[in-house]
């Protein structure tokens, strides 16, 4: 699991895990898909373990759905219907697109997923994603997005790292950080420092890109080296728990947020 804050690596997916099962043309209820994009089915879908959803109506309805730990699922109003193991795809990463492939029994199955603003008619959305999905010689194309939770839309306070609560005593200041997931930022301080950047949250991980940071010297603690060494450059894991939010950093390590009070801000 991945980390937060940094200058980041251009990957937009992050491997997961999963069966290694290939199962083409099933309609069973394991296999279906929700059938719009709304917030509160995208929030449905996001409890459900998905972490990328796409749509599309060319050249007919369809949707996919992928889950980085277990499930990529395509359905279409032709009659298609296909899923496989996330990890059985081939990847190939480029800064503005993504493309899987994998090969099923009824031919081979490439995803294109392109850095582009689009529209779907059917749908009061804008994407970020332009996607295509191809079987054979047969391409769907619409758009697509990762699903993210809204309860990131807060400022949080550092609590304790790993299991040892922090003593603000020893700081300048707590460190702190505010996710802004629609305009891609965080901002915030390690303890000492100001710092900012760019985040796209993908499904239950954040990446962290272009982070900047004020070089004032500081007499007491700060994260700094935690943000370096665990954050900087890489993706990370998050979840919450009784109203706190963890970031579960690349050596194990977690790192405990509460939500910052009013008196607070």
């Amino acid at each position: 699991m991945k980390n937060i804050f940094g200058i980041l690596c251009l990957s937009f997916f992050i491997p997961g895990c999963g069966n290694n099962k290939n199962i083409a043309n099933q309609k069973n209820e394991s296999n279906e898909i929700p059938q719009s994009s709304t917030s509160g089915q995208s929030k449905t879908m996001l409890q459900n373990g998905v972490d990328f959803f796409a749509t599309g109506s060319q050249p007919t309805n369809w949707q996919l759905t992928i889950n980085y730990d277990d499930t990529v699922r395509f359905n279409a109003d032709d009659g298609l219907a296909i899923k496989f193991a996330y990890n059985q795809l081939k990847k190939e990463f480029t800064k503005d697109k993504t493309v899987y492939s994998v090969k099923i029994k009824m031919g081979n199955v490439v995803i294109n997923i392109l850095e582009k603003i689009c529209t779907v008619p059917t749908i009061r959305e804008v994407f970020k994603k332009e996607v295509t999905v191809s079987l054979n010689s047969i391409t769907y194309s619409g758009c697509g997005k990762f699903l993210a939770d809204d309860n990131l839309n807060n400022k949080w306070t550092l609590e304790k790292i790993g299991n040892t609560p922090i003593d603000p005593t020893e700081y300048n200041k707590i460190p702190s950080v505010e996710f802004n997931i629609v305009e891609g930022t965080i901002s915030g301080n390690d303890g000492c420092n100001t710092i900012g950047g760019k985040i796209e949250v993908q499904g239950k991980r954040i990446q962290f890109s272009q982070l900047f940071s004020t070089k004032m010297a500081c007499n007491k603690k700060s994260i700094e080296k935690i943000i370096a060494e665990q954050i900087n450059g890489n993706i990370v894991s998050y979840y919450f728990k009784d109203n706190k939010l963890y970031l579960y950093l690349p050596d194990d390590n977690l790192l405990g947020f509460k939500k910052q009070t009013a008196q607070q801000k």
